[in-house]
């Protein structure tokens, strides 16, 4: 097999299992079977494998010793909370990047990301393919700046919180009905973004702090109003009206 076919099978198996895990066809508790699974799927066990293990990194999915994988029970409190713990790290990341003091790299990567921020909005509305635009953006929006704080310590905190669904920059969630309501958040989103870099360009690290702990408790704010709108505050997710990008 070449490593182009590989690479699609995987991404495909990938797509498929996340899917039917939030369409709810596997529920919370239930162990995956990798070979049922590939059949189902018609590909080989490897990129059904691989599939799962990112699945377990986004927090869809746990493991267990000697019996692979199984579905985990996720509230909408624990994703509501895990903002919270989002808000402090990155807020954290900002102050350590302003204090260590911006590179220039660092600087024109982030402005980068603004231009291409700009350009995503004067689209006037939000289709699929910008949602997958705006989630690898802010993927690496977010990413240069806990990069550029220093901390492998924290690198590696951020990333297991990330883990929670639709916690991590890349997870955009919206639903069919509310594109609209999704472009407001993406709007907010980046205008916030760019406060941030203002602050991280005069060298505020209390403010830029601040601001990074507030972006995130509007993303709390914004997901929780679509998760309510689901499923129940205390009950197991029910996301099958949910479109999700997730990186």
């Amino acid at each position: 097999m070449q490593s182009g076919e590989s690479s699609t099978q995987f991404e495909r198996a990938l797509l498929q299992i996340r899917q039917m895990i939030l369409d709810g066809e596997f529920p919370s508790g239930v162990h995956i079977a990798e070979i049922p699974l590939a059949e189902r799927l018609k590909v080989s066990r490897t990129p059904v494998r691989l599939a799962l293990g990112v699945l377990e990194q986004e927090g869809l999915l746990e493991s267990v010793p000697r019996r692979g994988f199984t579905v985990r029970e996720i509230t909408a409190d624990h994703i509501i909370n895990a903002f919270d713990v989002r808000g402090a790290l990155e807020g954290l990341a900002c102050r350590l990047l302003v204090e260590r003091g911006p590179s220039s790299d660092t600087i024109t990567a982030l402005n980068v990301c603004i231009k291409e921020g700009d350009a995503l909005l004067a689209n006037g509305k939000l289709s699929s393919a910008d949602a997958q635009s705006w989630s690898k953006l802010n993927v690496q929006f977010h990413r240069q700046i806990i990069d550029a704080a220093g901390s492998q310590q924290l690198a590696d905190v951020i990333a297991f919180n990330n883990r929670v669904p639709l916690v991590s920059a890349g997870a955009i969630a919206f639903t069919a009905t509310n594109l609209d309501l999704a472009f407001r958040y993406m709007q907010q989103a980046h205008s916030e973004h760019c406060d941030i870099v203002d602050a991280i360009n005069a060298r505020q690290a209390a403010r830029a702090e601040a601001l990074a702990v507030e972006h995130a408790h509007k993303s709390r704010k914004n997901i929780e109003v679509l998760l309510t709108s689901v499923s129940g505050r205390n009950a197991p997710i029910r996301l099958r009206e949910l479109r999700l990008v997730a990186r």
